[in-house]
């Protein structure tokens, strides 16, 4: 069954979300970014904007009244230059706080990352073959939505400015220099207070659809969820292997431990070995207190020979002590001649030592 046959029911997991934005599939609201700076710009403007003119003015009118012998063509890029530097002086601060306000606005939304997969040319988006469905999609009717709103909301903004502003408007022309520059400077101001505050209201719905929708986006089914787990704890065979591995290993420590107090060991004699322990008067039978195959029954053989302990070759003894006995269990009666025989041959030796 595909991908798509799932419901995608489930909440996304923040491994998701991780790599969603890592590949630049987040929440961001251009509208946003761009009511906001204007609101900002224009509040600056508004607070600092009577220092700005009479500082420019202050330069050129001390330009102006600096007596010159001979005033060339050659002079008026320096003067520029010079008015262009006390103008970047005046609104550097000011600048600064545009910048900070959009390098904020933008780290909000996008965090900081760098997307190195979006940089590189991606040819089917100039397919409009292959893009004229997001034309129609939800996404993009909710996008040439916002853009006729956009337009339709900032003109009835400037409607509503100008409304009543007709008289300042055609007085205008007629007025003092000064006051005009003052009335025409406090309107321009007013439009682009109720334009951007336009642009920060549908950029807030934006980002809202923009949120939701990504939300949509990155839900996942059951499956994809089993996935994800399958691929952080890794294949539930294999861990089951390494616990089962990890069990083995503890077990195997705790037999090699009870080596120096066996009574012999049978082998096979490489494939298998068999530590048994019998006490008279203590057991009714040998007990099996540690067996191994392969490596391990290597291991126990060399131990037990390392504490003098008598390991004798017994092929059919001992695949039968191995098959048929667990570690810990006395060895049943149809091993009882087999094993006595073995342990009467190594009394023998003890004797005879």
């Amino acid at each position: 069954m595909s991908e798509e046959g799932f419901d995608k029911t489930e909440q996304p997991t923040q491994r998701r979300r991780d790599d969603a934005r890592a590949q630049g599939q987040f929440a961001y609201s251009h509208e946003l970014i761009t009511g906001l700076l204007l609101l900002v710009g224009t509040v600056g403007l508004w607070w600092t904007g009577a220092a700005l003119a009479s500082g420019l003015s202050q330069e050129i009118q001390s330009h102006l009244r600096t007596p010159r012998v001979e005033l060339s063509v050659g002079d008026i890029p320096a003067f520029i230059t010079d008015l262009g530097t006390h103008g970047l002086q005046l609104i550097g601060g000011f600048m600064a706080t545009i910048f900070a306000v959009g390098l904020i606005a933008n780290l909000a939304q996008a965090g900081l990352h760098l997307n190195t997969e979006s940089l590189g040319p991606k040819w089917e988006k100039l397919n409009p073959a292959m893009n004229w469905h997001k034309i129609f999609s939800t996404e993009g009717l909710m996008r040439g939505a916002l853009s006729i709103a956009k337009v339709a909301l900032v003109g009835v903004a400037a409607w509503w400015v100008l409304s009543d502003r007709g008289q300042q408007i055609a007085a205008l022309s007629t007025g003092v220099l000064s006051q005009t520059v003052s009335t025409a400077w406090g309107i321009g101001i007013e439009l682009l207070i109720a334009a951007s505050s336009v642009l920060l209201l549908l950029g807030a719905i934006d980002y809202g659809w923009q949120w939701y929708n990504n939300e949509q986006k990155l839900r996942m089914s059951r499956e994809e969820l089993k996935r994800e787990r399958k691929d952080d704890e890794g294949d539930p065979n294999i861990q089951m292997r390494r616990r089962q591995r990890a069990r083995e290993i503890v077990s195997q420590r705790r037999m090699l431990e009870e080596i120096p107090k066996a009574t012999l060991i049978i082998t096979n004699p490489t494939h298998l070995a068999i530590a048994l322990r019998y006490e008279r008067g203590v057991n009714s039978a040998p007990v099996v207190i540690a067996k191994g195959r392969d490596q391990f029954a290597l291991q126990i053989a060399a131990r037990a020979r390392r504490h003098g302990i008598p390991v004798v070759e017994r092929k059919p003894v001992a695949r039968a002590l191995f098959k048929m006995v667990k570690v810990g269990q006395e060895i049943p009666q149809t091993l009882y001649v087999a094993v006595s025989e073995v342990l009467g041959y190594v009394y023998r030796l003890r004797n005879v030592a």
